[in-house]
């Protein structure tokens, strides 16, 4: 009786401790809601963005999909975990030992020996954790659930940006388009005047086809923008995962209207909160929980072992007092020769662990790179789209002259339509000069690892 009392008392004290363990590897609850950083996408003042961005999360495939990731290791994270804990079990065994030849137990003869045999255990193994090795392997193995979670967070960054990187060229797009129109009807208006010109006379064959010419060139141009549209739209809608393929809502150009403002110069520091390069210093964390694994390995492990049951040889007496089961004790282990094994393993485990640290080190470089790129192309951006919207300002007057000068009679019908044709050429670059500059925006919170590194035009003031 005593031994089962201590028995029970050793698997009371083992469920009491590593239920300890199971809180410390408790998975933090996190709200990827805010891997989106709705506030940064507030700032462009588009309502259906905001919109569309709220159905990615809601709808993704890739977003489920890893989700589904992260809940694959939480699972591991638990099954290393069970690793610590005592393992407990009933192994028992009923069967008869049929009618055979005589058995002999020394001097002692049983002639036609045939035997009923019940056994019914419950048996216990567990590996004493003297060195924290276990500890170590279920930390381990918690890294890597959290570089999972880091992989997560880096997909719902590039989700979301290159879907509005992919929102804003449409946008851009329809302006395009829209101005394209226009460009084929004006020339349309050239070329019927160049023919009516040709037949009075006034004007050569080869002018004619000059403009039947340019007028292909801007069809051609459209189409290629319709396509591009096309190709956009279909895009999107795999963000949204709509199986539907239908029109996406959009702002038009006009209304356009961001609240950012480029910054001169951008505190690197933010790259260590780069997925990434969070990512790689778990892989580092992770090396060296591998290292202090592999040395402990050498040392000698205990297991504790035992049995609670009955085991009896007749079925009426299976639950007697005098048939009850019950053992303990503890399996030493230490390996004497292995073949320079786990000396080896653990010269493995330093170099990966110098490889990890090596790469942590390239990452954050590389991150630097990205986010100085990123800015040196925002800024620009920012430039171009000055000197691209300057100079739509000087056609648009230059527009207002000739028109003037057609008022008067000194220009004709066609040189107005040819200065509009230059304004409206002009305008379609800084029309791409503006959206590329919104989305050099977007390549810049991505490249800041989804920290928004801009302020509003209103904290300039």
């Amino acid at each position: 009786m005593k031994k089962l009392i201590t028995l029970f008392c050793i698997i009371s004290i083992f469920l009491s401790t590593n239920s300890l363990a199971f809180a410390k590897v408790k998975k933090t609850e996190i709200n990827k809601y805010e891997y989106i950083n709705m506030p940064f996408w507030q700032k462009y003042n588009d309502k259906i963005l905001i919109n569309h961005l709220d159905t990615i999360y809601k709808n993704n495939y890739d977003l489920k999909i890893a989700a589904y990731n992260i809940e694959e290791s939480d699972k591991i994270v638990k099954l290393s975990l069970s690793e610590e804990l005592p393992h407990i079990a009933f192994d028992g065994y009923i069967g008869r030992t049929l009618t055979a030849s005589d058995e002999k137990f020394g001097s002692v003869l049983i002639p036609d020996y045939a035997q009923y045999h019940y056994l019914l255990p419950l048996t216990l193994n567990y590996e004493v954790d003297l060195w924290g090795k276990n500890r170590l392997r279920t930390k381990g193995t918690k890294k890597l659930l959290e570089m999972q979670q880091q992989d997560e967070r880096g997909l719902y960054i590039t989700l979301t940006s290159n879907f509005a990187i992919n929102y804003f060229n449409l946008i851009k797009t329809d302006k395009l388009i829209e101005i394209q129109d226009n460009l084929i009807l004006t020339q349309e208006k050239i070329y019927d005047l160049m023919t009516k010109r040709y037949e009075n006379g006034l004007a050569t064959q080869n002018e004619v086809l000059s403009e039947d010419k340019n007028l292909t060139y801007l069809k051609e141009e459209k189409n290629n923008l319709l396509e591009k549209r096309d190709v956009l739209l279909n895009q999107l809608n795999v963000f949204l995962s709509d199986r539907s393929f239908s029109e996406i809502e959009r702002s038009s150009y006009d209304s356009a209207s961001p609240n950012i403002n480029i910054p001169e110069t951008i505190d690197f520091d933010i790259v260590e909160k780069r997925p990434d390069v969070v990512k790689s210093n778990l892989k580092l964390e992770k090396a060296g929980y591998d290292v202090k694994i592999s040395k402990r390995d050498v040392l000698p492990s205990f297991t504790i072992t035992g049995n609670l049951g009955y085991n009896a040889y007749q079925l009426g007496h299976l639950f007697g007092s005098h048939t009850g089961l019950a053992g303990i004790g503890v399996i030493p282990y230490l390996d004497i020769f292995s073949g320079g094994r786990k000396v080896n393993m653990i010269k493995l485990m330093k170099s990966r662990y110098n490889k990890s640290f090596e790469e942590y080190n390239k990452n954050i470089l590389t991150a630097a790179q990205d986010v100085n790129d990123a800015l040196f192309s925002a800024k620009t951006a920012k430039r171009n789209y000055e000197l691209s919207d300057s100079r739509f300002k000087i056609q648009n007057k230059d527009t207002s002259l000739i028109i003037r000068k057609e008022e008067i009679g000194t220009a004709n019908i066609i040189d107005t339509l040819v200065k509009q044709e230059e304004l409206m050429m002009a305008e379609k670059l800084a029309v791409s000069s503006r959206i590329n500059e919104i989305i050099s925006t977007i390549n810049l919170y991505k490249a800041a690892g989804g920290v928004d590194v801009f302020k509003n035009f209103d904290e300039n003031l």
